[in-house]
């Protein structure tokens, strides 16, 4: 099997040339207008008039091949390591990772993701059977999102519960998640510039179990490394997230939640962009 390093990088992304100023970069910024138009408009939106379009029903599997058509394998970030993957197998992987992660902490009360777009992976997850009988809820911020989410749900005859979720809210999620449930985000919370701590309070709230996040975390790449130099102008330069750690650290220090588990780059489709994965609970009151 070829190995990759990141001088490889260039061949496949546009991504070093732009942080390296070699091409036009513009900085970009995560409001809930450009949210809105990229989640809403670009994405959902036209997934969910094509599903309406289609002849019979449509099911999560279709949806994602057409995520995936015309996409070319790509060099993919897991752990210290580049390995060229083709999209649907790094897809595979990044849900056999989520999966093997929640695994051992079933049985709960419900499986709630927040941030779940159009259902990727809570409707993979609820046809496993490591969560068989368990209450699966979604929440999600765009309507066509919601819609989608609920549509594929349906067509394969899945009970799941979708509701509104919203980070930058200090109520998060308008739906009600049973005390001692596993809630999750993946790829979801880096979508907020800031997360402010009525974030870690409304999920404090709820009395889970525990909260997994499978998210990139600015203070986990590593300033010693050019990899992770250019992890983290990638992320300023796209206006992601940079405070998800210090938030948690401070609320822990502060006596408010325990981290469990805090493995850092661990998966990444975009190997400028991948996932840690962190695991914590409330403090016992």
């Amino acid at each position: 099997m070829p190995t990759y390093t990141i001088n490889d990088l260039p061949r496949f992304s546009p991504w070093p040339a732009r942080l390296l100023g070699s091409e036009p970069c513009l900085k970009r910024y995560k409001t809930p207008k450009e949210l809105t138009r990229e989640f809403e408009y670009e994405k959902w939106g036209p997934l969910l008039d094509r599903v309406h379009k289609a002849k019979g029903y449509v099911t999560l599997e279709e949806v994602d091949n057409w995520i995936f058509e015309g996409q070319e394998p790509s060099l993919c970030g897991i752990g210290n390591r580049l390995e060229l993957l083709s999209p649907l197998e790094a897809h595979r992987q990044y849900l056999n990772l989520i999966q093997t992660t929640l695994k051992p902490y079933m049985p709960a009360a419900a499986l709630a993701e927040l941030g779940a777009g159009y259902g990727r992976i809570i409707i993979a997850l609820s046809q496993c059977s490591d969560f068989a009988g368990i209450p699966i809820l979604a929440g999600e911020y765009t309507t066509s999102g919601m819609q989608l989410l609920k549509y594929l749900a349906s067509s394969q005859n899945l009970p799941i519960e979708v509701g509104h979720c919203d980070f930058s809210s200090s109520q998060v999620f308008d739906f009600v998640i049973p005390r001692r449930s596993v809630i999750f985000t993946s790829y979801a919370t880096h979508y907020v510039p800031e997360l402010k701590v009525d974030f870690v309070k409304a999920l404090c709230g709820c009395e889970p179990k525990l909260v997994i996040h499978f998210e990139p975390c600015y203070e986990h790449c590593d300033p010693n490394t050019l990899l992770g130099l250019m992890r983290r102008r990638y992320i300023e330069v796209n206006d992601y997230n940079t405070n998800l750690i210090t938030l948690l650290h401070d609320q822990q220090e502060k006596g408010n939640i325990k981290i469990l588990k805090e493995k850092p780059a661990v998966f990444g489709t975009n190997p400028l962009l991948p996932a840690s994965v962190i695991i914590w609970k409330p403090t016992e009151a």
